[in-house]
């Protein structure tokens, strides 16, 4: 039923959110400057700028962020997640053209105030719609009849999941499949059997349906596949087929559009999301204040070196960062001029394993260089590194080339991430960590990345700093 009135519906939605947004406006402007900010019209033209580009920029990422579609299947924290982001974007487009009318400056607890109560009532009001539909779904309403074709193992997971999700609405007509093919999970026997793929015209022409998943292999259906899909867009039911194409032990999947084109994204690295863009303004922001703080450490730092031992104040390095991109790695020179040479002749005093040079008392470092070794100081130019966009605050630290020339194929993802001054190995050791364990644990990042383990990541390495522990 909701079906059939599908387009009606979603312009209600839409409506119905202009009207939260504008109401979280309107309430936001009372909060902050009380009975004044009752009458819309009253308000001065910045503010009317700025909400009005608001509405212009939701308007437009309603249908880059399809934030009306169907969201049976979509999880509700997936759903808040992309509300949030659509109401952050507003925000900041609409700041930008508002700064050009100085009338009446834009107050920022303003600004919080209608981000907050606008993202508020946007989620709420999903909430409460999720909360309804999935009522009237456990009671038989709203549900969708669907055909399974083809009883395999992604097939019987996918079962196995609808009977726990009652909420989705989903309802099994039954089951096409090969006839040679045999079941290989006792579920499918509580499921009618409908006969062979070749008899789903039949079953489309006889019998209700709304969708048809696929979950036959590609390489030996692919043929019968081609055939589903020219028969379900000819009747205009819809067809689902699983994203997991191919056997894979860590990459997620997704869908993306490339012009007209659409593909299937695998990856093992975080995608890029409102999490990364914070990740960056936060790099921006603590490495300008940090770089302005230190300025006085950095000129007394300067002539230390420069009074203790002849070359440059700064040591530049080629590292690998991002997916193997080239760039100069800065540190405070803390070895001798010609260090790189005199490499060759200590190769043999290595301590640590792998494609790494460690020595912990090194010939080459400098008295002045051991201090600021010690105390990490040595790599606060590398803050440099992070205002340009080749180094984040977190992240694993970027090698040299030589050193990835002898990499294991595993090694090299720690190259999917941007590389950092600080990452799990320097709070869980530093230079005591084997090249194994290191290579572990930068993985470990990766595969667990969020903003939330960056921030406690950068709380730890403050003490891992001051305490001097792990430092060579």
């Amino acid at each position: 039923m909701l079906k059939r009135h599908n387009k009606s519906l979603m312009r209600a939605f839409f409506m119905l959110d202009l009207l939260i947004v504008l109401c979280g406006f309107l309430v936001a402007a009372c909060i902050r400057f009380g009975a004044e900010g009752r009458h819309l019209l009253s308000f001065p033209l910045q503010f009317k700028v700025f909400l009005a580009t608001y509405l212009a920029a939701w308007i437009f990422l309603d249908s880059r962020f399809r934030l009306y579609a169907s969201k049976r299947l979509t999880s509700f924290g997936h759903e808040a997640l992309e509300v949030s982001r659509a109401t952050f974007l507003c925000a900041v487009f609409a700041t930008v053209p508002a700064f050009f009318f100085r009338e009446t400056p834009l107050s920022r607890l303003f600004l919080l105030y209608v981000w907050c109560l606008q993202t508020g009532g946007l989620i709420f009001f999903r909430f409460l719609l999720r909360s309804f539909l999935r009522y009237i779904r456990r009671r038989g309403y709203n549900s969708r009849q669907i055909v399974i074709v083809g009883r395999n193992g992604r097939a019987a997971g996918f079962l196995n999941g609808l009977t726990e999700s009652p909420e989705l609405g989903l309802q099994t007509v039954g089951i096409l499949d090969a006839p040679a093919k045999k079941p290989v999970d006792p579920l499918f026997s509580a499921y009618p059997f409908l006969g062979e793929i070749g008899e789903l015209e039949k079953v489309l022409r006889t019998r209700v349906v709304d969708e048809v998943f696929v979950f036959l292999p590609i390489k030996s259906f692919y043929e019968a596949m081609e055939a589903i899909l020219r028969l379900c867009e000819s009747v205009g039911v819809e067809v689902k087929l699983p994203t997991d194409v191919f056997s894979h032990k860590l990459a997620k999947s997704a869908i993306s559009m490339y012009g007209d084109v659409s593909v299937i994204d695998l990856y093992t690295s975080p995608k890029m999301s409102l999490q990364f863009v914070l990740k960056r303004f936060i790099d921006l922001t603590a490495s300008t204040i940090l770089l302005v703080l230190f300025s006085p450490f950095f000129a007394l730092a300067s002539v230390f070196i420069k009074l203790t031992s002849s070359g440059p104040v700064f040591f530049r390095q080629q590292r690998l960062g991002y997916n193997g991109r080239l760039f100069d790695c800065l540190k405070f020179r803390t070895m001798v001029e010609n260090a790189e040479e005199l490499k060759k002749t200590l190769s043999h005093l290595n301590e640590v394993s792998g494609p790494v040079f460690k020595i912990k008392n090194d010939p080459r470092v400098t008295k002045v260089g051991r201090i600021l070794r010690k105390t990490s100081m040595d790599e606060l130019p590398q803050l440099i590194n992070v205002l340009k966009g080749d180094m984040s605050l977190v992240g694993p630290r970027p090698p040299l080339p030589s050193e990835v020339k002898q990499y294991e194929l595993p090694h090299l993802r720690r190259l999917s991430m941007k590389p950092g001054i600080t990452c799990l190995w320097q709070v869980r050791g530093r230079s005591t960590v084997a090249f194994d364990k290191w290579m572990e644990l930068d993985r470990e990042y990766i595969d667990h990345w969020s903003l939330w383990l960056d921030l406690k990541i950068l709380a730890q390495t403050i003490p891992a700093v001051v305490s001097g522990s792990g430092a060579a």
